[in-house]
């Protein structure tokens, strides 16, 4: 017998049932559709923003989730780098510097740059001395992503950590955790995390006053000289001394119609060489350009990248940030791969001579991959904020600003990067 309390008359039994037959479609509908709530809301905030390199290419202040947007498959090394830890964090210890190696040891804190130690940067060995170049061009990048970030978004965490200027990192230090410009898929580097080069934000070697500065120039070349118009042969320029492949890249292609292929010596008026010197920009007026690696990976690469040109390369040794976006196959393929020692250049050349409309979808691939996505400035900040994420997440210490001096009192640890770049190499601290 149910108490008269809890008797349901026959509406209500209808009622509740079909509450629960039509909650349980809705459930079932919104399970399975590919719009889950992440999605959603990721979308609601969005709204109808899209990527447009037109307008957005220069832009820095993308909030997280317009990086995201614009730039998915961005942050493939970071995911690495954090998936490598398995769990482990990084500890002071772990990002301590070697003087006069080439080493920076830097601090976020509350949304200010600060360099903790500069290491001795007047004895960094790096080549053409251009250390100076190195480090205010890598820390101005950084600088610039943290006092732009969207204020939709958290504020960049504090961390603290340490960064190579070496095109070897492993040169600088031989173990521990750092940022570094590239490296190997090698067990030895695992525990360096790819940050942009120093050239994203100028390169006077190679007379780019600014990294979109020159990408708009390229990007202006591109529009007026088309495919057909392009020098039909492969180009290269470099020093020849630097690694063997080198040579063996001049060998192969010496006196082929197919090839401007020349070595070049800089600074030396009376090598003839000289006079073979070219111009980043001049490289996008031929429809294949080489890639090849020197010391470690090459500065030339993100420039030819620029190029709507097929890009012929060796089989790539060193990785940086944006490499694995590289595709040899497939829909999206935007390079040509050789053999190591360019060995089948020449056949390579012939068939896509013979093929030629293959040769120009691997170039507009590359452009459209590179020129107009992943390696605009845009691009570039959201990945040094990725970058500081993703170190936050390991980092297992509280990083500190202030700390005791020999008196006890409390005092500054690092020098703000603003009064580090107007004084370097002078140290703030010994101006009087």
């Amino acid at each position: 017998m149910i108490p008269k309390g809890y008797r349901l008359s026959f509406p209500h039994l209808v009622f509740y049932v079909s509450t629960f037959i039509i909650t349980t479609q809705l459930y079932f509908i919104w399970g399975q559709s590919k719009l889950n709530y992440i999605d959603f809301a990721h979308r609601r905030i969005l709204g109808d923003w899209t990527f447009d390199a037109d307008v957005h290419a220069n832009v820095h202040t993308l909030s997280q989730d317009q990086c995201d947007s614009a730039f998915p498959k961005l942050y493939h090394s970071l995911d690495e780098s954090v998936r490598l830890r398995q769990g482990r964090k990084v500890h002071a210890q772990d990002i301590e510097i070697e003087k006069g190696r080439c080493m920076l040891r830097v601090l976020i804190y509350e949304g200010e740059l600060f360099v903790v130690d500069a290491g001795m940067p007047e004895k960094c060995y790096v080549t053409n001395g251009n250390e100076r170049e190195r480090i205010l061009g890598t820390l101005a990048q950084m600088d610039r992503a943290v006092t732009s970030a969207s204020t939709s978004d958290p504020a960049i965490p504090n961390i603290e950590f340490s960064l190579s200027l070496d095109d070897l990192p492993r040169r600088s230090r031989k173990d521990g955790t750092f940022f570094g410009y590239t490296r190997k898929d090698t067990p030895e580097y695992r525990d360096i995390w790819m940050m942009p080069n120093y050239a994203y934000w100028a390169w006077n070697y190679t007379h780019a006053p600014s990294w979109n500065s020159i990408r708009k120039e390229i990007e202006q070349k591109e529009k007026d000289l088309p495919w057909d118009k392009k020098d039909p042969r492969v180009v290269w320029r470099g020093k020849i001394k630097m690694a063997k492949l080198r040579k063996e890249l001049v060998k192969v292609s010496e006196g082929k119609e197919w090839s401007d292929i020349k070595p070049v010596v800089i600074n030396n008026a009376s090598d003839p060489h000289t006079k073979d010197v070219m111009n980043l920009r001049d490289f996008c007026s031929y429809k294949y350009t080489v890639q090849t690696e020197g010391t470690s990976y090459s500065g030339r690469l993100k420039y030819l990248q620029l190029c709507r040109s097929a890009m012929i390369t060796h089989p790539l040794e060193w990785q940086e940030f944006h490499t694995h976006l590289m595709r040899l196959a497939g829909p999206e393929v935007n390079y040509i791969e050789a053999s190591e020692n360019f060995g089948n250049l020449e056949s390579a050349m012939e068939y896509y001579r013979e093929h030629d409309n293959e040769a120009e979808q691997i170039a507009k691939n590359s452009y459209e991959t590179f020129t107009r996505r992943y390696l605009t400035p845009a691009a570039v900040t959201c990945y040094w904020r990725r970058l500081f994420w993703s170190w936050a997440s390991v980092q297992g210490f509280d990083p500190l600003l202030y700390v005791p001096d020999k008196d006890g009192k409390m005092a500054m640890r690092g020098t703000p990067w603003t009064a580090f770049a107007a004084n370097w190499p002078k140290d703030p601290a010994a101006i009087p």
